[in-house]
């Protein structure tokens, strides 16, 4: 059998046939949509541009109005502390003397102090040789024997005598219209007095500075002419003549 020749494939009308019927062979529009829309969405989101962490600006290279109301807000502060601290001692300072040197021992003080400066009860001791011998005849047997003459006061007499309940040394010393009374009391008279730790007040009229050592209240009760002795006054003398507690 004799096969056909293939005819070439150069046939104008052919080929413009086939070019129609392969041009319409396309997408279908729903599919070419998604496409487009898929695309253009690619097209139009973009990865968020990252930006640096601002960075903090150091306190000193800030504006000076910055600066001074940082400075104005820690003076505030510091102030407020120290305003606290100040107050907790004031309430310390009120709770010893209220609790550890009572109000009725300041009173019986300065009661049995305007007795002897009224002279309505007689001493027994006229010399400050002889003041330690009240040891024996008070319960905290030993006696604040300070010498007051080195100060310019002149010593006047001293003898035992009550001050409230307690059985107590009184020495007494005057300097023109001004008088101080030396007293040693039992323990018993502030028990919560700590070792070693002074007290000091200004109570009806009179300055007060005591302390309590070898088991005994020792204190200085003065009063002037017409009011209490300056206290700075006081309390210097006790701390001038805290180491003559003499024993008989």
């Amino acid at each position: 059998m004799q096969e056909t020749p293939l005819q070439p494939f150069d046939d104008p009308a052919l080929k413009m046939a086939l070019r129609r019927s392969l041009g319409k062979e396309t997408a279908p529009v729903s599919l070419r949509d998604r496409i487009k829309k898929m695309a253009g969405e690619n097209s139009s989101v973009s990865a968020p541009e990252s930006k640096p962490d601002p960075k903090p600006i150091p306190l000193f290279r800030r504006s000076p109005v910055y600066r001074f109301a940082v400075a104005a807000v820690l003076i505030i502060g510091f102030g407020g502390l120290a305003y606290q601290i100040w107050q907790m001692k004031q309430k310390d300072d009120a709770y010893n003397r209220g609790t550890v040197f009572t109000a009725s021992l300041y009173q019986n003080m300065i009661d049995t102090h305007e007795a002897r400066k009224s002279a309505t009860s007689a001493d027994t001791i006229t010399t400050l040789a002889a003041v330690p011998s009240l040891s024996g005849q008070v319960p905290a047997h030993a006696v604040f024997a300070a010498d007051l003459t080195k100060d310019g006061w002149t010593f006047q007499g001293a003898a035992a005598r009550k001050v409230g309940s307690d059985q107590a040394a009184q020495l007494f010393f005057t300097k023109g219209k001004s008088s101080i009374s030396v007293f040693s009391l039992p323990l018993s008279a502030a028990p919560d007095a700590k070792e070693g730790e002074s007290y000091d007040t200004v109570y009806n009229g009179a300055a007060i500075a005591g302390f309590r050592s070898s088991g005994g209240i020792f204190c200085i009760v003065g009063t002037g002419e017409k009011g209490p002795l300056d206290l700075t006054e006081v309390k210097q003398l006790l701390d001038e003549h805290k180491g003559e507690i003499r024993k008989r």
